[in-house]
């Protein structure tokens, strides 16, 4: 499996029998780059789209995601996205006034779902989701997790959530493992491909399971200081 985090003029050619997957997630309103997107099948967004959770913000996430040239283009929420949160229910117009717009857009909203990739990409089962575990106040964030996360199927192939799992790129700049405890677990039973998450911007970046059997990503954009300055991560299968 090809990962990488290089700028895009620096990376492999994709290989023909691949797909190729760009995943971004933390971007908190900014839609400008000091770096280029890369190509590819698939771009992920794993959440936090806004900062301040104002129209604005997503509408311009949306107009810039629109424009990406990935044939498919998949996000979720995260704690930051109050619109897109249901289960608060304090924003029923907004959200379906963020949902109509990536609809038009071509994107694909999935909260805590399932979405399968077609044929010609693999075929790849993904599991999507939104949810991360309480601290201070935010939306899609939940006391316990364990019976959200049972939820998963255990053919996932490609898992995504707002929320990294304990002990996978999720240490914070004062050294604590900030991941979901719940998650990891499942995670250990099913085995997913890959993993990718957002959520703790400082802890950016991508590592293995110790056999190997999964990829973890941390695709925060944002660092630590809200900056919109760390680089795409791309993996192909």
């Amino acid at each position: 499996m090809y990962v990488t985090n290089v700028p895009a003029d620096e990376m492999l050619p994709k290989s023909k029998d691949t797909t190729r997957f760009v995943c971004m997630s933390d971007t908190h309103g900014k839609t400008e780059f000091s770096f280029k997107v890369p190509e590819g099948d698939v771009f992920i967004h794993a959440g936090d789209l806004t900062r301040s959770s104002r129209m604005e913000e997503y509408e311009r996430t949306i107009q810039w995601m629109a424009s990406l040239p990935h044939p498919i283009k998949i996000f979720t929420g995260g704690n930051h996205d109050h619109f897109l949160d249901a289960v608060e229910g304090f924003y029923p117009q907004q959200k379906e006034s963020i949902l109509a717009k990536a609809k038009m857009a071509g994107l694909i909203y999935l909260e805590h779902e399932a979405y399968q990739l077609p044929e010609s990409m693999g075929s790849f089962k993904m599991f999507v989701s939104p949810y991360a575990p309480t601290h201070l106040w935010g939306a899609f964030m939940l006391d316990s997790l364990k019976a959200v996360w049972e939820s998963i199927p255990l053919d996932t192939d490609i898992l995504v959530t707002h929320t990294p799992p304990l002990g996978y790129q999720d240490i914070t700049s004062r050294g604590r493992n900030v991941g979901c405890p719940d998650l990891r677990n499942k995670i250990d039973t099913i085995k997913p491909l890959v993993s990718v998450f957002g959520h703790i911007h400082e802890a950016y970046g991508y590592s293995h399971s110790p056999e190997k059997e999964s990829l973890f990503i941390n695709a925060c954009t944002s660092s630590v200081r809200y900056r919109p300055i760390q680089l795409p991560i791309v993996f192909d299968l």
